[in-house]
Parts: C-alpha cells; structure tokens; sequence
C-alpha cells in the first residue's frame, strides 16, 4: 500500500507549515535508499521518492537477499546499490543491488564475503571504480576493483590493522569504523574506534605508506564529514563525544579545535554531516537523550559553536539531509521510524514534520 510522509489535514496549514510547500518539477523529487538491520529473508533494503520542497514520500521497491544491510552507497548515475551484510564472522558480505531510473525494481545481483567480520561502512571510491567496507570486529579494510558493469572483479584485497587503547571493554583490538576520502583526491583516512588513529592511506590502496593520525586515548574515532570546499575536516568521536575540527592541506590534517557533542556522557555518538552551504554542523548522539547537536560554523576558519540540540527518537544511528537543505531526516532505529524535518535555513534549527515507519533504519542515502 502507498503510504504518504503528510497527514492531510486542514490544507491551509499544510502549505505554510511543517513539512509543507506546492509541488515542484519533478527534478525536486530524490531517490531515497534506508538500510536497517534485518534478517535475509526479510525487505532490509527499501527505496522511496522523497519531494525536497514539499517532504511528501512514497515507498517505491524493496529488496530483501542480504543479511543486516546496515550501512549502503549509491551509484546514481549506473543505478547501482553496495551495502553491507553486517554479520559476524565469516558470514560478513558486500552487496550489489540495481534498481531502475525512478527507483523501481530494487534487486540484488552479487555477493561476495568481506574476509572481515562485521563490515558497518562502505564506500565507492571516487572513480567508481573500487568498493571498501571498514570492518568493526574484523580491524579491517576490504576492497574490491569493480568491471564495467559494477560487479566484484576480483578476489577481496584486505588491509589489517593491529593494536589497542586504554578502555579495555570497547578498544580491546582494531575497531574500523568509517572510511572517507579527502575531497578532490584519492587519499583516503579510515577511522579506528579501537586504537584511537586516523589511518591515512594513499592511492592505490596497496596498504603501504599508511601514516597514523593519532587522536586522544579513550576518544573512540567514528565519522568524518568535510565542507564543500575541501579546506575542513570535522571528525566525531563516539566514546568521548567530541568534534575534531582538522585545517587540510596537501593531504595533511592539523587538529584545530575540540568540541563536545555529547553533554552527557552517553558514550554513543554516531553520525555528522554538514549542511549543504556549510553554514550547520550536525552531530547525532545515542543511549542517553537522543538527538542532534546543531553548531554554527565560522565561516573564517571553520571552527565551531554550539547553538542548539533537537531530540529525536531512540537510538538516531544516521541522519541525512537533502540536497536543497530544507530536511533532514533521521533514522531511529529503536523506535521504528525515520522522523522527517524541517530545517530553518537562518537559524539552523529544525523541527519535526512526519515520519516513515521503518523497521530497525540504520541508514539514509540520496540520490
């Protein structure tokens, strides 16, 4: 059944309020893919059209085949879906997925174990030409070379990573969290939660000449965004909650500045991203009062300041926000749903405008 992200009710406040606004042209209307943690059998990848003006969505296709996609990358211009299959052991995957243009037969075509176990991040690389998935118990890196039609070439290639930091519960070993790339390069940094490093790793990927960005013990390294201009870097920490704000240049990364996101000691945070003009940092936190930090970035030097907190549903693993900037949505996985937002463009704040019932969402992705 189709189901809408408006409740209709009276038209009037419809169109001045909330998720409101007139139809566009249909270039307003986004492919939206959600991950989850859901068994094999079961519809754990979904793709819905969401309207950036108005907030309106409509579930498209579904795709089941693949154990807990938890985390996925969109090719949009071949039409093509990675996600993981974040299980344990031996039984970790990379996926690949098709759909058609406007969404529609969302299927999966190819899978091929990780060599690591539990793989919670993937990424194109920025030719499309590699995939990489950051495995958190196997303290790994995969990486596959992709043909022409996107599928796995080759054998797995894994870099492993060894090591240790000061909380003997959570940083017992390697703990790969995320992989990005330095905008404008094929450098790429990979975040270990367990050793407290940045792992900074040129192209082509072979595993040599890795330099280590050391970070404060106990930190707990998760996910980095970077503003638009290639200039920034700003990396959230999960255990201690706190936002690094990194100068780039020539590759290089100088820690500037060290913000907190969480105030409250949860040990949780989990995703960041950047509003589309740079001017709003966003920053989710878990476990205890869940919800999304808002700071104001200065635009002389990129530094941060705290203005504002929006509480969400339970455990706000990933969050995105639409290209034109106007939403952001939210997926909270312990409450079943995706709460759509309304961003104030001047103040950087948002409220809460609808939602999407959802089963365990993980992850957001536009295309």
């Amino acid at each position: 059944m189709i189901k809408h992200g408006l409740l209709i009710t009276a038209i009037i406040a419809a169109l001045t309020a909330g998720c409101a606004g007139s139809k566009k042209q249909s270039d307003d209307t986004l492919l939206m893919f959600t991950g989850s943690y859901a068994p094999a059998d079961s519809a754990g990848i979904k793709c819905y059209s969401f309207n950036q003006q108005n907030g309106e969505w409509t579930l498209v296709s579904e795709a089941s085949g693949v154990s807990n996609p938890s985390f996925i990358c969109v090719d949009a211009e071949n039409h093509r879906l990675y996600s993981v299959g974040e299980d344990s052991g031996n039984s970790s995957t990379m996926n690949m997925l098709t759909f058609e243009a406007n969404g529609s037969d969302l299927k999966l075509c190819a899978s091929d174990t990780t060599g690591g176990a539990a793989p919670c991040h993937i990424i194109l690389s920025p030719d499309g030409s590699r995939v990489f998935t950051a495995n958190y118990m196997g303290g790994s890196i995969s990486g596959y070379t992709l043909d022409s039609t996107g599928l796995f070439a080759d054998t797995v290639k894994i870099m492993q990573f060894y090591g240790s930091s000061v909380d003997s519960l959570r940083q017992s070993q390697p703990h790969l969290h995320q992989i990005s790339f330095i905008p404008g390069t094929g450098t790429m940094l990979a975040n270990d939660l367990g050793t407290d490093k940045i792992y900074v790793i040129p192209a082509p990927y072979t595993g040599e000449e890795i330099t280590e960005i050391k970070m404060k013990p106990g930190s707990g390294p998760r996910h980095t965004t970077f503003d638009s201009t290639g200039k920034h870097a700003y990396m959230l920490t999960e255990i201690s909650g706190e936002i690094n704000v990194f100068d780039i240049s020539d590759d290089k990364l100088t820690l500037k500045q060290t913000i907190a996101a969480d105030s409250l000691n949860a040990e949780g945070s989990a995703d960041i991203h950047l509003s589309p003009d740079n001017k709003f940092l966003y920053a989710s936190n878990r476990l205890k009062g869940d919800g999304v930090v808002i700071l104001k970035v200065n635009p002389s030097d990129g530094t941060l300041a705290r203005i504002g907190f929006q509480p969400t549903g339970a455990h706000p693993r990933n969050f995105a926000i639409t290209p034109n900037g106007k939403f952001l949505l939210v997926a909270c996985r312990d409450t079943d749903t995706i709460e759509i937002y309304r961003r104030d463009f001047a103040t950087g704040l948002f409220e809460l405008c609808g939602t999407i019932p959802s089963s365990r969402p993980t992850c957001i992705a536009f295309s």
